[in-house]
């Protein structure tokens, strides 16, 4: 507090000696003293214009201007004092400044140069560290922050938020060495809890993160995120019944919070209760307009919806949604139209790990690795790295993360690799990238593999697929992409550790066993009642379900029981290793798959352990993924179009035992013989196609329907 007297002193001096620069100077920092600051700056100004070189004047001022929030007239202050002395909390003050005002390129010098001047100053280097956060330069960043806790190691801050940075960066094992460090010594640090749960989760200890996150809710009960983040994990860990529960608590507190709506669906999609999913899936679209939200509705119609009309719709207005507002942002593409040379071909993916997807894509990687003709760039979206994904790096020419990137960083990446044909394998899958193929990074772009449908967008210029999964003119208009037929999608590859084809548990039995090892999101009602026609008319059959999940084998009992098929007909096998899993296939005579979504990893594993697959085929593309695999191996008679012929074969081969024996004996044989036991043929395919594409391209041509035939690949095969 400054006696009144002292202030009326430096008042009475002013009147005296209104020239008087010194006096004013005395007045203005008593005024700042006295928390006048508006009066304190008008005074020190009135100094400044009478003596320009006062002392130590200009930084007063700046200082005072920046608390006022006067940014602007701050740096300009700063930058006069500067002219004076070349100190350390001066550029600070105008580093601060200007941050302040969103110019954190002109900052960065000044925060180096407080930074130099005084290098063991923890607070001159996270001002520093302030710049390069604003500046995204987050590599640099991590550094600093380092350097920081050299300093300070109990900085309880810089560490969480060094944490919280490599977390970003997807460095998820050294972001969890960040917060356990800041529990141990703050076990009351809710949001390193939370950083702590969400590491392990991304380092997939899913068990580990539900009890961090259990620990966060238990310091902040009413923190409706943390719960989503919990309910979250339970889903993926399945654990179905509990995350459902946990996520209607986390949406009570917070009814729009977008990751609890988000689990929720999936809770809903994995029990098969599609109804739900799909209308929480477009009331999360109201609250969460973005394109994962709207992938993910497609995702669900794929599955469920049995009108042609209504699922193609729906996929052509996400690309009226999400490209029209692109279209301004494309640019040429200045890439050499030699029709001849070797092309740089972009992989766009999220699923280059061990997961279904790579059975079919990983024997092509192999026998493209070293093909003059294409060289593979890949982009890759996920931060898991397992044996495939090191397998997958090594076979391609340039390996590229992406999953940090923003689409217009990932555009400027592609367009600087000079990518000619840029290709996705996601579709509406999780974590894809349409919105990033919607900007037309490349002058060419199709989808292969991944997805069961259109993308919907008129940006994707061709879809790349088996000739008997889109047969001639059957779902053209399906598309908004340009069908490239060719004689092998892709191929199989069958697990290497797979146990041996066993007899015929028919002949054993004495009756037959049919079994589903489809993820429940496949099934429905309608599903289980057309099984259940089948299981009435084989009265004395089986049905076994494979891969339930906590929660799951409830609900399809209780939907048999309502067909009329009592619980001791069926047999439940939980989820398990591959080696397990397939094994299960020792008990069931045929497979029976779903619709309209098909699958097709599942029904390529029990053709490799002898089990056909019996299907129906229907009016939307996704209904035909069956029909592959069958086709391929001469088992086109398993595949229907008519639902009392389905019920029919079933009776049939349940009549045929013998029959059935004798086509599991070989099962393998006739797979090995097919062209799915020959990747060589996929990969020249594809190579062809793409060849195809790009030749029309450099002509100026318009993307078109093309064909790749299997005589046009004998020579590249022979090689």
């Amino acid at each position: 507090m400054i006696p009144r007297d002292e202030l009326a002193q430096h008042r009475r001096a002013v009147q005296l000696n209104p020239r008087d620069a010194n006096a004013h100077a005395l007045l203005g920092i008593t005024l700042l003293k006295a928390r006048a600051l508006d009066e304190g700056v008008a005074n020190l100004r009135r100094a400044l214009a009478l003596n320009p070189k006062v002392k130590g004047l200009h930084a007063v001022l700046a200082a005072a201007l920046f608390e006022l929030g006067q940014f602007d007239d701050a740096a300009a202050a700063y930058r006069q004092a500067l002219r004076f002395q070349d100190a350390a909390d001066l550029h600070q003050g105008l580093a601060d400044a200007l941050l302040r005002l969103g110019r954190p390129d002109e900052a960065e010098g000044s925060a180096r140069r407080a930074a130099e001047l005084a290098s063991g100053n923890v607070g001159y280097l996270l001002t520093l560290a302030s710049v390069l956060h604003a500046l995204r330069r987050n590599e640099e960043l991590v550094a600093l922050f380092e350097r920081v806790l050299e300093l300070d190691p109990d900085n309880a801050d810089a560490r969480y938020d060094l944490g919280h940075l490599l977390f970003g960066l997807h460095r998820h094992a050294e972001a969890l060495a960040c917060h356990q460090a800041v529990v141990e010594r703050h076990p009351g640090h809710v949001k390193a809890w939370r950083y702590l749960a969400l590491s392990l989760r991304a380092l997939r200890r899913n068990g580990d993160a539900v009890a961090a996150f259990e620990q966060a809710i238990a310091l902040a009960p009413g923190d409706a995120q943390l719960q989503a983040d919990l309910g979250a994990t339970l889903q993926m860990e399945g654990r179905l019944p509990e995350a459902m529960a946990v996520l209607r608590g986390a949406l009570a507190l917070e009814p729009h919070n977008v990751m609890g709506m988000r689990a929720l669906i999936h809770c809903h999609f994995a029990l098969g209760e599609w109804q739900t999913a799909l209308r929480l899936a477009r009331e999360a679209i109201a609250v969460d307009d973005t394109p994962e939200a709207h992938s993910m509705l497609l995702f669900i119609l794929s599955h469920c919806c049995l009108d042609a009309d209504e699922l193609t719709r729906e996929h052509f207005a996400f690309g009226e949604r999400w490209e029209t507002p692109l279209l301004a942002l494309r640019r040429p593409h200045g890439n050499d139209r030699d029709p001849l040379r070797q092309l740089r071909i972009g992989i766009v993916s999220a699923d280059l790990y061990n997961h279904a997807v790579t059975r079919f894509v990983a024997p092509v990687f192999e026998a493209l690795k070293d093909s003059p003709q294409l060289a593979l760039f890949v982009y890759y979206n996920n931060t898991i790295d397992d044996d495939m994904t090191r397998q997958l790096r090594e076979q391609a020419a340039a390996w590229r993360p992406i999953m940090h990137l923003d689409d217009a960083a990932a555009e400027r990446l592609i367009r600087a690799d000079g990518i000619d044909i840029l290709v996705d394998l996601s579709g509406h899958s999780a974590l894809n990238r349409l919105a990033l193929f919607a900007r037309k990074p490349a002058p060419l772009q199709a989808t292969w593999v991944g997805y069961a449908g259109t993308t919907g967008l008129q940006a994707m210029d061709y879809i790349l697929c088996d000739r008997f999964l889109v047969p001639a003119g059957r779902y053209d208009s399906q598309f908004t992409e340009n069908i490239v037929n060719l004689p092998l999608g892709a191929p199989f590859l069958p697990d290497p550790g797979a146990p041996p084809v066993n007899p015929s548990p028919a002949q054993a039995n004495g009756y037959i066993t049919f079994g589903s090892f489809h993820r429940a999101s496949k099934l429905s009602r309608e599903v289980i009642a057309q099984w259940a026609r089948l299981l009435h008319a084989v009265p004395d059959s089986r049905m076994l379900l494979g891969g339930l999940q906590s929660g799951i084998d409830d609900v399809l009992v209780d939907w048999f029981v309502a067909e009329g098929i009592p619980r001791e007909r069926l047999l439940l096998r939980e989820r398990s290793g591959v080696y397990d899993y397939l094994k299960q296939h020792y008990e069931v005579d045929i497979c029976l798959s779903p619709f309209p979504y098909s699958g097709a990893t599942t029904i390529g594993h029990a053709l490799w352990m002898g089990v056909p697959t019996l299907a129906t085929v229907g009016a939307t593309n996704p209904s035909h993924a069956a029909a592959v695999f069958m086709a391929h191996l001469g088992l086109g008679t398993f595949i229907t179009e008519n639902d009392d012929t389905y019920v029919q074969l079933g009776v049939f081969l349940s009549q045929n035992v013998d029959a059935l024996a004798a086509m599991r004996a070989t099962m393998r044989e006739r797979f090995t013989r097919s062209v799915l036991g020959y990747p060589d043929v996929a990969a020249a395919g594809l190579e062809l196609g793409l060849r195809k594409m790009w030749q029309r391209w450099c002509a100026g041509q318009e993307a078109a329907p093309l064909r790749v035939d299997l005589a046009e690949l004998v020579p590249a095969c022979a090689g």
